[in-house]
Parts: structure tokens; C-alpha cells; sequence
């Protein structure tokens, strides 16, 4: 199993602009500024490049705004590809969002191997 401890996680509706400077569809200088916080709590024996895995995501709120959780898995799941841990986020087997108090992090990510049939 992977632990990882990560910053809050910017929704999908902030991750991506179109324009401006650049040509077509680019990272957001948030997404950036946020995926170069969380890459330095990645280290080498993380790096597996799982197959089939299950994900597991507690989020803390940094304040009491509404937000709708399902709108910040994918920059999380974007960046366990772009840092080796698992292969590709289409590999996903199951994945659990919930909300927590008096984490560690405001983001703590748990990856692990699939287990098979547990559905069945």
C-alpha cells in the first residue's frame, strides 16, 4: 500500500484554461503551483506503476464552502500517472472519496493493488 500526505486538491473545473498566452487547452498556474507542492512527498519506492489498483481519498476542507468531491479526483488521479505510481488512471478498479476531520494532510491518498471480485 502507497500513503501519500497531499495539499487540498484544486477542483476539475480550475485544473485547465484555454487561451490566453498559450494555444489550445494548458495547465492552470494553480493546477501547476499545486502539483509542484504535492510531487515533493513522492519518493523513488513509490514509483510502481501499479496495474489494476484501488484508491482511497479522505479530503479536509480548508473552510466551510460547499464543494462537490467528485470534482477533485482527477487532478489527484492525473498525478499518480505523471508520477509513476500506477500505470494509468484508467486502471482504476474502485475508488472511495470521503470527508475527514483532524487529518494529517488535507489529502491523504491511499493506493493499493486491486483485489479481485470484491464486488462479486
Amino acid at each position: 500500500m502507497i500513503r501519500l500526505h497531499l495539499p487540498f486538491p484544486i477542483s476539475v473545473n480550475a485544473l485547465y484554461a484555454n487561451g490566453g498566452n498559450k494555444r489550445g487547452r494548458h495547465k492552470t498556474a494553480r493546477y501547476n503551483a499545486w502539483l509542484a507542492e504535492a510531487s515533493v512527498v513522492v519518493k523513488d519506492g513509490m514509483r510502481q506503476a501499479l496495474g489494476p489498483y484501488s484508491i482511497s481519498i479522505c479530503l479536509q476542507a480548508p473552510d466551510k464552502r460547499a464543494r462537490d468531491i467528485g470534482n477533485l479526483e482527477k487532478g489527484i488521479s492525473d498525478f499518480l500517472v505523471a508520477h509513476g505510481i500506477v500505470k494509468d488512471d484508467s486502471f482504476c478498479q474502485r475508488l472511495l472519496m470521503t470527508w475527514g476531520t483532524g487529518l494529517p494532510a488535507p489529502c491523504v491518498v491511499l493506493i493499493q493493488t486491486a483485489e479481485e471480485d470484491l464486488a462479486a
